[in-house]
């Protein structure tokens, strides 16, 4: 199973979490930059080839407490609706870290 390690250890804003998923998953794939939309998220995970793949989110425990404090548009906290776009992607296995 292909992996993508995504590390988060140094995160400590919404901004830093989306250049870190550019940095390690987004750009490496099909070089290109993801502005942040959760939508857009959600298609990205469609895009590697093979399914199912690995996601590793190394540094997850770090970053949370100081990203999850920014909000989605309809309010609630950004990294839970992250971890539900993900249960919704069933080709992409999610270990936090």
């Amino acid at each position: 199973m292909p992996e993508y390690v995504i590390d988060l250890s140094t995160v400590n804003s919404w901004q830093d979490f989306v250049n870190a998923f550019n940095r390690d998953f987004i750009f490496p794939m099909g070089n290109a930059q993801w502005n942040g939309n959760l939508d857009a998220f959600n298609d990205f995970l469609w895009w590697p080839d093979e399914h199912p793949y690995r996601i590793t989110l190394r540094g997850w425990s770090a970053c949370y407490a100081a990203v999850n404090q920014y909000r989605a548009a309809d309010g609630r906290a950004i990294l839970e609706v992250i971890c539900m776009i993900f249960d919704d992607n069933p080709q992409v296995v999610v270990v936090r870290e």
